[in-house]
């Protein structure tokens, strides 16, 4: 496993073999490496160079973890990189997979779900800015995904959309948390053009997260059940999860 230097490796179980660098290195310690897991973000340039290290060093196999935001209608920023980073994958000599996760969640550690559950642990208001179809997937679903596809010949050279078990508007969503805190939560509806505006003014969020709530999120994944056997669990499930290990 790659880590920084200043990486905390501590939650990592023990017997890894761990080699420090970073992405943005010229000289990677990929000495017996066959098989590579990319996890990290494809949309900040990285992929393309690490490619050619991977290459040069004689690296077989790839799986590279992008993400379904590459099918956005905004002009987000780090569409094109990301983009560029998936046909720097499939133009490559190695064997590789593709695979695109909706929103992460399960841990404390995710950015989303954790904090949608901690306000609703709190305050019984939530305001919802429009009522998108949403389909995250449970991280440990994602993780089961990963070993599944990268032992799988199948996969190699294939794309693969991942979601969880069924889409659920926005609200459905956040009353599907606040059951599973056994809380009542009263819904507030936040026109787009002002939920942007107040993300302009308080930088909490940007107005491309804003609008991307308001964005339908829902993905087949016919094909991974298909060829690697993805089956993911609901998100009435999964939220229980996450719910019981963050202490709610």
């Amino acid at each position: 496993m790659l880590v920084r230097p200043t990486s905390d490796v501590s939650v990592l179980p023990d017997g890894i073999d761990l080699r420090q660098g970073a992405l943005e290195d010229e000289r990677l310690p990929l000495e017996s490496v066959e098989t590579v897991v990319y996890c990290a973000s494809m949309g900040f340039g990285h992929t393309p160079p690490l490619l050619r290290q991977l290459q040069a060093a004689g690296v077989k196999r790839g799986l590279f973890v992008s993400t379904t935001a590459i099918f956005t209608s905004l002009p987000a920023a780090s569409r094109t990189p990301r983009i560029e980073a998936e046909a720097a994958v499939q133009d490559s000599t190695l064997d590789w997979t593709i695979l695109r996760p909706t929103m992460i969640y399960g841990t404390a550690r995710d950015r989303n779900i954790s904090r949608l559950l901690r306000f609703l642990a709190r305050w019984p208001l939530f305001p919802v800015c429009g009522n998108a179809l949403w389909q995250p997937i449970y991280v440990e679903d994602l993780a089961d995904a990963v070993v599944a596809a990268l032992d799988n010949p199948t996969t190699v050279g294939r794309t693969y959309n991942l979601a969880g078990a069924y889409p659920l508007r926005f609200a459905e969503l956040v009353r599907t948390a606040a059951r599973t805190l056994a809380q009542r939560v009263i819904l507030v509806r936040v026109p787009v053009s002002a939920a942007v505006l107040a993300a302009r003014v308080s930088r909490v969020a940007t107005p491309e997260q804003v609008r991307r709530l308001a964005e339908d999120k829902a993905f087949d994944y016919a094909e991974a059940t298909r060829d690697f056997g993805f089956r993911p669990r609901s998100f009435a499930e999964g939220v229980r999860l996450e719910a019981r290990a963050l202490g709610l």
